[in-house]
């Protein structure tokens, strides 16, 4: 986000003279009640259909607070039509996306699910590295199908038993298997083709729902290629916080740079807006420092320092010079008949 804030020059929104964070919420902080209330009636035990129903009641009542925006009927009316209209878009998501996951389950797909990756993976070659590659990424992919139409909770309890014994089976530690499953599980909720965050952050917002979607799982890009780092290398299992302080430690900054780089080749911007060679330099660096081997930390720096070098030699080029005479003097136009003062 903070890439596309710089690309397409966005500005700060300045309040009014003498309002500050602190005081906004001091004075419209109520409006976050109901979210806390919703947490707050789920504990207590009521099913979440209740707690919202709950929660929008209260938001209704508090609404009388500010004369201003009280929730009168015509607003009522207004407010429960365009509510209505956003809330279609979501709708259809999770239709679309019961099918898929009634087709998997129905189809008795997802029992014999650990099975079929491992078998998919071993068509092509039976080299141990490439079958553990494949496998890891199909895993990835069935994640993200089983956690379109559930919770993530949910999602991550139905893969922890048709998905993990795949991961194990081919050598993988129970703790990164299971850590695996929870990230692409969290991940799911913005990924495509459902993406249910964006859809409701769309439908809130009023933006194009199929945009929203491609944005955030642009956003978030980086963060999908982390679980391969902890699961294919021995290195990444430091990731987890297994192994010594500074192995934890120089492996999350390696880390951390790879996913600068994915951003920086994803979002097209490094200290200003970058051609293809940067970008694709930028994204061969990030997979080689997510590798977390020396030789491959290695390369990834050399292709990371590449892609800053050429940037900067070809923004130096583009910054057209300011002519001089003297001492940071500009140059003066001479003209027939005119000499310079």
């Amino acid at each position: 986000m903070e890439i596309d804030a710089r690309k397409h020059q966005a500005q700060p929104v300045v309040g009014e003279k003498g309002t500050s964070a602190l005081r906004l919420l001091g004075r419209f902080g109520y409006h976050f009640l109901p979210l806390f209330m919703i947490i707050g009636f789920m504990a207590a035990g009521l099913p979440p259909f209740k707690a919202v129903v709950y929660a929008t009641a209260l938001q209704f009542l508090l609404s009388f607070l500010d004369p201003e925006h009280r929730m009168t009927p015509r607003r009522l009316y207004a407010a429960l039509a365009e509510g209505c209209r956003s809330v279609l878009p979501v709708v259809a998501t999770c239709a679309a996306a019961g099918i898929i996951v009634a087709v998997v389950t129905q189809t008795g797909l997802g029992l014999s699910l650990a099975s079929v990756i491992v078998d998919a993976a071993g068509l092509f070659g039976d080299d141990k590295t490439v079958v553990l590659v494949l496998t890891v990424f199909f895993a990835a992919v069935s994640v993200s199908i089983l956690g379109l139409a559930v919770p993530v909770t949910a999602s991550f309890i139905i893969a922890a038993v048709i998905i993990a014994p795949a991961l194990l089976s081919l050598g993988v530690a129970t703790h990164e298997a299971y850590m695996f499953i929870f990230y692409y599980a969290v991940l799911s909720e913005v990924s495509p083709p459902t993406a249910l965050a964006a859809a409701a952050a769309a439908a809130i917002t009023g933006g194009n729902p199929m945009r929203t979607m491609v944005a955030t799982w642009k956003y978030s890009l980086p963060a999908f290629l982390v679980p391969f780092a902890f699961v294919l290398t021995d290195n990444g299992s430091q990731l987890l916080g297994t192994g010594s302080l500074v192995g934890i430690v120089w492996t999350t900054a390696i880390s951390a740079l790879a996913v600068a780089a994915l951003a920086a080749a994803t979002g097209g911007w490094l200290l200003g807006p970058a051609r293809r060679v940067e970008r694709t330099l930028c994204a061969v660096a990030a997979l080689c420092l997510l590798y977390l081997e020396p030789v491959a930390i290695a390369a990834g720096v050399v292709a990371l320092v590449l892609a800053l070098g050429i940037h900067l030699v070809r923004r130096r080029q583009q910054t057209p010079a300011v002519p001089t005479t003297g001492e940071n003097r500009p140059a003066e136009t001479i003209t027939e008949g005119h000499l310079p003062s």
